[in-house]
């Protein structure tokens, strides 16, 4: 009867929770077992599910677990202070429709400790649904580096990923190199490294593209080299010596506009084209415009070189000048060794109160100027007068001054004051690298 009883105890031990009893046996098999098992020895330790229940078979000592662990309400990771870390051999969490995972302040989770999980298609953490994991800080599974996200991060519109400010060597944002990416100077800038140096910065004044500090909506500065702006697409090419190119040189003195393709430059204002400039180097004006040379309102004896043929061989000038009775324009000139050069002075004047046409004056005058070695110049008394109206050749003087200095005087022939004249001089030089040249224009 005594062991009838004790059986019949085990039997109410097992079915009933609520009489626990104290059972030692070899093995012990069943269906199921209840409890938090936390007082169980000899079992595999959280290692996952037995392929086999035959203990005989290898199977039973190769476990498995399934990939993803559902929690389906929210949820707090708390381990202890006596641990170091909480985890699970789960590779993947799968949160269900609202639940939160949260990870309790200065606690740590570590999801798949025994490595075994892989970067593939799964459905990974926060699958679906407006679930979330709160933390702090995420590291990876050692704690020692970043985490990995294999499919990205999306973040919803109106939030932000922030990160820190970083520096040029250390960027904030990078890719498999670490030393080129994003970084943020400071507030309201943002700035690009390439291997730990600076290329390109934007400000709240624009962006600079090799400078820190852009004046203007975009800066470029190339350094000590000559800076290129080029604008190229596929048909032209992107080599250096194609495309459309802006330079300044290394010494910053000359800028270049550069046209490397077989085709014409061409310039437009009010959305209508002006002028081109054609591969050949001609320069076409469109019909109904006109080339404007000089400046629209010259002011009194201001000498003005609006063109110059073959780097200065023939030089175009204009001057204007008022005169009174007795006056005259004097043109002051510079020589050089032993060259020669054809000056013609256009002239034009008109006394605007007067009908009387002889008060409305032209002429042209005609000159060769030689100075020698010794700095004398001359003309040779070879002024002659193609065209003259009230002109004569009498309204014509020279002066050398020496030192390869000379002056060449046109008088007002009206005899009244207050005649406006107007002047254009050619100097046609015979010597292209020793020019004869108008420097100055008075009123005497």
């Amino acid at each position: 009867m005594s062991r009838a009883r004790n059986l019949a105890g085990f039997g109410s031990a097992v079915t009933n929770v609520e009489n626990p009893v104290n059972i030692r046996v070899g093995y012990l098999t069943a269906i199921s077992y209840r409890g938090d098992g936390s007082e169980l020895t000899g079992t595999p330790g959280g290692l996952g599910t037995a392929l086999a229940e035959d203990l005989s078979s290898p199977l039973n000592k190769i476990y498995y677990t399934n990939a993803n662990l559902s929690i389906a309400s929210t949820i707090t990771v708390d381990p202890p202070e006596s641990a170091s870390a909480a985890y699970t051999q789960y590779t993947d969490i799968v949160m269900q429709g609202d639940a939160d995972l949260i990870v309790g302040d200065g606690d740590t989770f570590i999801p798949d400790i025994l490595g075994i999980g892989t970067y593939v298609d799964m459905p990974g953490i926060l699958s679906g649904g407006n679930s979330k994991v709160r933390a702090d800080n995420y590291t990876n599974k050692k704690g020692t580096g970043a985490a990995y996200v294999p499919y990205g991060l999306a973040v919803p519109v109106g939030t932000a990923v922030s990160v820190g400010y970083g520096t040029e060597g250390t960027p904030g944002i990078v890719g498999v190199d670490t030393t080129t990416g994003v970084f943020f100077p400071s507030a309201g800038e943002l700035a690009f490294t390439n291997s730990g140096s600076e290329q390109l910065r934007v400000t709240s004044t624009g962006l600079g593209i090799g400078t820190d500090s852009p004046s203007r909506n975009l800066t470029v500065n190339s350094g000590s080299s000559s800076g290129y702006i080029q604008i190229c697409n596929n048909s032209s090419g992107g080599g250096s010596t194609q495309g459309f190119h802006f330079k300044l040189d290394s010494a910053g003195t000359i800028a270049d506009i550069i046209h490397r393709q077989n085709g014409p430059l061409r310039f437009w204002t009010n959305n209508t084209q002006r002028f081109e400039i054609t591969s050949g180097g001609q320069i076409q004006v469109g019909a109904g415009n006109t080339l404007l040379l000089g400046d629209s309102s010259p002011s009194a004896n201001t000498v003005y070189n609006y063109e110059n043929i073959a780097n200065g061989t023939i030089r175009k000038y204009y001057v204007s000048d008022t005169l009174d009775s007795g006056q005259l324009t004097r043109f002051t000139f510079t020589g050089t060794d032993r060259t020669s050069a054809m000056i013609t002075i256009n002239a034009t004047g008109s006394w605007t109160a007067s009908n009387t046409g002889s008060n409305h004056v032209a002429a042209q005058f005609v000159s060769r100027v030689f100075t020698n070695s010794s700095g004398t110049s001359s003309d040779s008394s070879s002024v002659t007068t193609p065209f003259a109206y009230t002109y004569s050749t009498s309204s014509y003087a020279f002066n050398n001054s020496g030192g390869f200095g000379y002056s060449i005087d046109i008088t007002n022939p009206t005899g009244d004051s207050g005649v406006a004249f107007f002047y254009e001089v050619i100097v046609q030089n015979a010597v292209p690298t020793s020019q004869h040249i108008l420097t100055a224009s008075s009123t005497a």
